[in-house]
């Protein structure tokens, strides 16, 4: 048995689509976001068993130049035979031919496989989170203060730095845990995912399958008035949910998104990284 790496081509679709229905039925979304990870920054990389591909799994560069890995799958058929291991290897590789400062990954804080891997590679438990979602369609119309979007990357910072605690020191858009920094948040502001007035700061978007679901990373001042303006804008842009990411010790996050009809997401999250 001889294991490889390749990168992506578009012709491995049809397999890779296989793959992920086989490793994660309730959660297919590859072909939505094939484009996407074809053309950010970081290898989509195959895992191949005697040249049959097998699994893949993405490196992303974020905005700050650290490494996220995410997607990772291997097809049932051929787990434990060290395809996992092979993609984290190529990870590795990329993290010092891009020079990327740290890295980073999230898994279920019950996930002791994914954990135990990526401590093979290096990565240590960090921040616990907990998702709560809410769906759109059966939360009340709210009629919210305007809110528009925050101007330049100096505010975003000024705005974003009040919101470490609450936020944990990461960001969350898309169960992508963002690094709380000075390129993190020229790139939230170039994203147009930081919305303000003079009472309420909303931090909120999507980084792929926008229509899929909005991610709150954070409120500010008057948490109401900016989870009002949240849902208003979902059911304006027709977006059925709303996720938002906050640590399991903040209780009192907890009883407001629960009062405001969010339920917890099936587990809570770890981040597994690393500094270089």
């Amino acid at each position: 048995m001889v294991i490889t790496t390749k990168p992506f081509a578009i012709e491995d679709l049809p397999r890779c689509r296989e793959i992920e229905a086989a490793t994660a039925p309730g959660n297919q979304y590859f072909k939505d976001v094939v484009d996407y990870f074809t053309t950010t920054k970081g290898e989509l990389t195959l895992g191949l068993v005697d040249d049959v591909v097998a699994g893949f799994g993405k490196l992303t560069v974020l905005f700050d130049g650290s490494a996220w890995l995410e997607l990772l799958r291997v097809h049932p058929d051929y787990q434990r035979r060290g395809v996992a291991a092979h993609i984290y290897q190529r990870y590795m590789a990329q993290i010092r031919e891009l020079g990327c400062p740290a890295v980073g990954m999230y898994t279920g804080v019950r996930n002791v496989a994914s954990a135990t891997l990526a401590e093979k590679n290096g990565l240590h438990r960090g921040p616990e989170f907990r998702g709560m979602s809410l769906d759109v369609a059966a939360a009340p119309a709210p009629a919210p203060a305007a809110m528009e979007l925050a101007g330049t990357k100096e505010q975003v910072q000024q705005l974003l730095e009040t919101l470490k605690g609450q936020a944990g020191g990461k960001l969350s858009i898309n169960h992508t845990f963002y690094r709380m920094n000075e390129r993190t948040y020229g790139g939230f502001a170039t994203n147009g995912w930081v919305f303000a007035n003079d009472a309420a700061t909303l931090v909120m978007g999507a980084r792929f399958q926008p229509k899929r679901a909005l991610y709150i990373a954070a409120l500010g001042g008057d948490k109401q008035q900016a989870l009002d303006f949240a849902v208003a804008e979902a059911k304006r842009r027709g977006i059925p949910k709303i996720t938002a990411h906050f640590p399991p010790a903040d209780g009192a996050m907890h009883a407001f998104y629960e009062a405001n009809g969010f339920t917890l997401d099936p587990s809570d999250d770890v981040v597994m990284e690393c500094d270089y």
